[in-house]
């Protein structure tokens, strides 16, 4: 005998009390009701009825009215399900004890990470965490460079005779292999924005690419930087747009444009769409830094309307495209695959930039790190072969530069150093990672980055031990 097909025409009893009790609570009657109603009616809306309007906190560029405490206070972090992340045993728990009131308070990159959690808007810090679908990615990145565990040599055949971490890449020099890899609209961390990133950067001698979305121009942080830095650049359907932009940088004294291609397909960032979406948000958001004003433009797409030329197709031609539209270098940022990183070469690029966007670009890759050896090994050494994504410390520079890298980015570290005390964060960030590299240098007794090589590097045997806690922090 069949079972009898459940009445779906029926309301929910629990629902509908909800939405009859919002909308009590609206009425001048709630006050007079309140006191009739019983107390376990109240329960299931309690958390969901705002009890009070919270003043407007004010942007932090320009002090108009953009967010409510009430969402500060409703982070969408706080529900992001744990279960989203790999069920791993942490190493050390994140958020213990007070937060660091001082860069020199700071003893790993970890430590401005809470500090930005405290002083972030939701939707900033959101934007900044977030990486795709179910973080997958992100937390790969970690992973690959936790997997890689050092071979050191403690004794050397001879007495160094000096100890060199400079690098030289498409002909310009550095003090250190680390560089600052392109992260949108910094002002929404630090009214410093990039030019506050550009002065340590400077300080510690240092490569700063700037992104194509930053909140300051490209001559801010040229000046701040004392000396032209790289363009990371966004490529848009109108080509005439992107030719006036590739010449406005290029008249800057701009060496180098970086390209970013690995996300010409989108992405799916359920995180920002979580934070700027729900109950009791029907407002506009400033999701990234004056996106809330009419009119507003960053600093670099100023000035560059006009009538839209053909739609390129974005195909290994329009590398060339781009080499033939000025005499700086071309970078190509998001080359996770020998095939490609070979076309790339063949194509004209002048570096190979190993990225997966710090794992908000799409979800399942591995790791650049673990992507990085079958791209050096077909790159072959005609070009330099930089990379990002999941760099927290020292020893990812180390094991980076060992698999064959040139240069090695961070992201999100010095945008929380930023964030929590403007450039002396940064430049503090810098010093904390370096101070590690050097440490790693001298427990291998190597002297030079031209020394280090995959020797001093092998595959894990152990199991991983990650370091993240409920909120996510330390990946």
């Amino acid at each position: 005998m069949t079972q009898p097909e459940s009445d779906t025409s029926l309301p929910d009893q629990r629902a509908s009390r909800r939405k009859f009790f919002k909308f009590l609570a609206a009425s001048p009657l709630a006050a007079l009701a309140y006191s009739a109603v019983p107390p376990s009616w109240l329960e299931p809306v309690a958390a969901e009825v705002p009890t009070h309007t919270p003043p407007p906190v004010p942007c932090v560029n320009c002090g108009e009215p953009v967010l409510s405490d009430y969402v500060r206070e409703s982070r969408a972090l706080q529900e992001i399900p744990t279960q989203q992340l790999p069920p791993q045993q942490a190493q050390e728990e994140q958020l213990t004890g007070s937060l660091v009131t001082s860069p020199d308070d700071a003893t790993n990159v970890w430590d401005f990470e809470s500090v930005l959690h405290e002083n972030s808007l939701a939707q900033h810090w959101d934007y900044l965490h977030m990486g795709v679908d179910d973080f997958e990615t992100r937390v790969a990145n970690r992973e690959g460079f936790q997997r890689l565990m050092l071979r050191p040599r403690r004794l050397p055949s001879s007495a160094p005779t000096g100890f060199d971490t400079s690098i030289d890449i498409l002909g310009q020099r550095f003090d250190a292999p680390l560089f600052l890899c392109p992260v949108a609209a910094l002002q929404a961390y630090h009214t410093q924005g990039e030019a506050g990133a550009g002065r340590a950067a400077r300080r510690r001698g240092v490569l700063q690419l700037q992104s194509h979305v930053s909140s300051n121009s490209y001559d801010e942080i040229a000046e701040a930087r004392g000396e032209p830095h790289w363009f990371q650049i966004y490529t848009t359907p109108d080509w005439n747009r992107n030719q006036r932009l590739i010449s406005r940088v290029a008249s800057a004294g701009c060496p180098t444009l970086v390209w970013t291609i690995d996300l010409l397909g989108g992405s799916n960032r359920e995180l920002n769409r979580r934070s700027l979406v729900g109950e009791g948000m029907d407002f506009q958001l400033c999701q990234s830094c004056h996106n809330h004003q009419q009119g507003y433009q960053r600093p670099m797409n100023r000035g560059l309307e006009g009538t839209s030329g053909e739609r390129p197709p974005y195909t290994w031609d329009y590398v060339k495209r781009l080499k033939d539209a000025s005499d700086m270098n071309l970078v190509l940022k998001g080359i996770v695959t020998a095939e490609e990183a070979e076309l790339a070469v063949e194509h004209g690029a002048d570096a190979i930039y190993v990225s997966n966007h710090g794992g908000r670009a799409v979800n399942s890759m591995w790791s650049t790190i673990d992507a990085l050896p079958e791209v050096v090994a077909a790159v072959r050494g005609r070009v330099p072969v930089m990379i990002d994504s999941g760099v927290r410390r020292g020893t990812d520079v180390f094991k980076a530069l060992a698999l064959g890298a040139d240069a090695v980015g961070i992201g999100r570290p010095y945008v929380w150093g930023l964030g929590a005390f403007g450039e002396d964060g940064v430049e503090k960030v810098i010093d904390l990672i370096m101070a590690e590299f050097r440490m790693v240098m001298r427990q291998t007794r190597t002297n030079s980055i031209d020394e280090i090589t995959s020797r001093f590097v092998m595959e894990a045997k152990n199991p991983i031990m990650m370091r993240h806690n409920q909120w996510g922090f330390g990946l």
